[in-house]
């Protein structure tokens, strides 16, 4: 991805948002998508010369695993991009630079009313982990914990 992709991405990450019924809009901004390259790894699918699809990664670790993973912060793929396998060769380009940086595993979550994505991760392998757990300090509760 390059810089000037930004808005086009943070425009997806919006998009994924609307299609799982988020009642929060994303606060991401090009600015701070592009200021954080550092952290977040991103490949992006175009087609001719449109931007149809996104994969933004962290590199993890895992005491559990004792290892690097790759965390699949969003996948997005256009409407009408769905169906030809971009998401998967966008999971697949990720999975290898992720590999590269030494990543051992891949970890991600799928909203709950997203089914359709639930299955498309299934097919791949990917396997439910219905006992973790997922809980969250926003900045808000954040500040007022470290205080």
């Amino acid at each position: 991805m390059c810089d000037d992709d930004a808005p086009r991405v943070v425009d997806m990450v919006r998009g994924l948002a609307r299609q799982v019924g988020a009642d929060a809009v994303p606060m991401l901004t090009p600015e701070a998508l592009n200021g954080n390259r550092d952290l977040v790894d991103i490949v992006v699918a175009e087609q001719g010369g449109k931007l149809i699809g996104a994969c933004l990664t962290l590199i993890t670790f895992s005491t559990w695993r004792g290892a690097k993973g790759l965390y699949v912060v969003d996948l997005f793929v256009e409407p009408q991009a769905r169906g030809n396998k971009t998401g998967l060769h966008l999971l697949k380009l990720a999975a290898a630079r992720g590999m590269a940086r030494g990543a051992r595993f891949i970890k991600l979550e799928v909203d709950h009313t997203n089914e359709r994505a639930a299955r498309f991760y299934e097919r791949l392998g990917f396997v439910r982990k219905d006992q973790d757990r997922l809980f969250v300090l926003e900045a808000k509760t954040l500040k007022l914990f470290v205080d």
